[in-house]
């Protein structure tokens, strides 16, 4: 990998501006009493164990990540407040408010700790994405079953189901790390410490949304390997980015879109080997889930079958293959008795308005097609650190822009990179951002005409990339720009 420095950081508009040290922080040690860098290397610490009675190497850890910290401390109030009161004082119901695809991943959790790895996408659990995040949460599905707590399965509602105060934590925490990787690229980036301070706030309130609202902690986990695997790039470390990439995409197959950028910009010697191991955990996984159900894996991961009518449709869902027809079904299902205990049920039978579903289509194909450009763009002209983290935000914002059908967290992963770019703007920059990124994510939960819902949420997804995107550097502009480190192909 090729380095060009520039000693001068500028603004938003190419200009220089003054930045004290106390507002730069770098992967230089730091000094957690006074919060600035080592005066020599002499004086940081090495293996835990402090030079001249500096600090060890976990406080130096906290103090470099204090925000992120307290941003997750947060989370986890806030989240489970939501799960205990939000139902009672908003609703006026007496129920937890659970995220609304939460038990199904349980649910798939549950066959892992059983040993059923094909029964993740058993119908009726709504998995469609590699079971990573099922496999993580097994432990914590068998201790929920060995302490007999209760939770919510198909028809069967729970008011206050018991596992949720196991789960809701875990998931919050998965959450929370995403922070951790947006702040760690951020410092890699030279992000003056105040705009971090705003950029862990902000990225935490939309993590919060997906996992408490939805129960889509994977989303952010799966951008977490991604950030740190862009950082480990940047710092020429490929093994380490293949690993990573692996574990995001057998989380979220969304990370997939990222191998062909990741690719581009490695070394020709090491291309091999990115994809080697970003393909062999997640690989792995979808071998073992056709193995135990291969009609249900390829239905979810393959054919991804998703409501319109359910979530937001987008106007590409007109050109989308239906997989399952609307229309009425007779049903057979069951329900609780009144006046007897839980597991007294009655047989009912009649008909029911069968929900259409469909596929992603030819919108799915673009976005695959334009990560693929991106990943060629990338090999045949190497792009410094901040367009590489451009690039990748534009291609995560693809889904958003072509994709059928639409969710609200969907817009959770494009949003993170995206807020991490405007970051190293002016502030005025930065704040247009913060406050468009909340905006769409509030507004991205009604339901409307699929163009009134759609036209809103791309023209803030451009935007926010076009307050984003990467200052000129001195080549381009003649005048001096940030510290960067320009990844190159080695021939």
């Amino acid at each position: 990998m090729h380095v060009v420095v520039n000693s001068i950081p500028g603004n938003a508009d190419g200009l220089p501006m003054t930045v004290t040290s106390s507002e730069v922080e770098s992967d230089a040690p730091i000094n957690v009493l006074t919060d600035a860098p080592c005066a020599s290397p002499e004086d940081a610490p090495v293996d835990g164990l402090p030079h001249h009675g500096g600090p060890p190497a976990w406080r130096t850890w906290m103090a470099r990540r204090r925000w992120p910290i307290i941003t997750t401390a947060a989370m986890l109030v806030v989240g489970m407040a939501y799960l205990l009161f939000f139902n009672t004082l908003v609703h006026h119901q007496p129920t937890w408010a659970t995220g609304g695809d939460l038990w199904g991943i349980f649910r798939a959790a549950h066959y892992i700790g059983w040993g059923s790895l094909g029964g993740v996408y058993t119908d009726g659990n709504g998995v469609v994405a590699l079971p990573g995040m099922e496999v993580l949460l097994a432990p914590v599905a068998m201790l929920s079953g060995s302490l007999g707590l209760g939770e919510t399965y198909g028809p069967f509602v729970a008011a206050h189901p018991g596992a949720a105060l196991l789960l809701m934590p875990a998931e919050l925490l998965a959450a929370s790390t995403v922070v951790f990787a947006c702040d760690s690229l951020a410092e890699r980036l030279a992000v003056v410490r105040r705009h971090r301070i705003w950029l862990c706030a902000t990225v935490g309130i939309v993590a919060l949304a997906a996992t408490s609202i939805w129960g889509h902690a994977e989303d952010c986990l799966a951008v977490t390997f991604a950030l740190y695997a862009i950082k480990a790039a940047l710092d020429d470390r490929w093994t380490t980015v293949g690993w990573l990439m692996g574990f995001g995409f057998a989380v979220q197959p969304l990370v997939a879109l990222l191998v062909p950028l990741m690719v581009g910009a490695a070394p020709a010697v090491r291309r091999l080997g990115v994809v080697v191991r970003a393909a062999a955990l997640p690989g792995a996984l979808a071998v073992i889930a056709f193995l135990g159900d291969a009609q249900d894996a390829y239905r979810a991961l393959v054919q991804q079958p998703t409501p319109p009518s359910i979530n937001h449709a987008t106007p590409w869902v007109a050109l989308s293959p239906v997989i399952t027809p609307s229309g009425t079904v007779h049903v057979h299902g069951v329900r609780l008795l009144p006046h007897t205990s839980n597991y007294v049920t009655a047989v009912i039978g009649g008909t029911a308005e069968r929900v259409a579903q469909v596929a992603g289509g030819p919108g799915r194909l673009i976005y695959i097609a334009l990560a693929v450009l991106v990943g060629v763009v990338v090999w045949r002209r190497p792009q410094t650190p901040a367009r590489l983290v451009w690039l990748a935000g534009l291609v995560l914002a693809g889904r958003c822009f072509f994709e059928p059908v639409m969710t609200p967290y969907y817009l959770a992963p494009p949003l993170f990179l995206c807020l991490v770019l405007a970051a190293r703007q002016s502030g005025r920059r930065f704040a247009a951002a913060v406050i468009l990124a909340l905006e769409v994510t509030v507004f991205a939960y009604h339901h409307l005409n699929p163009w009134v819902w759609w036209l809103p949420v791309v023209a803030s997804m451009a935007t926010i990339l076009a307050l984003g995107y990467p200052t000129p550097e001195p080549s381009e502009s003649g005048r001096p720009s940030e510290p960067v480190a320009l990844v190159s192909p080695a021939s």
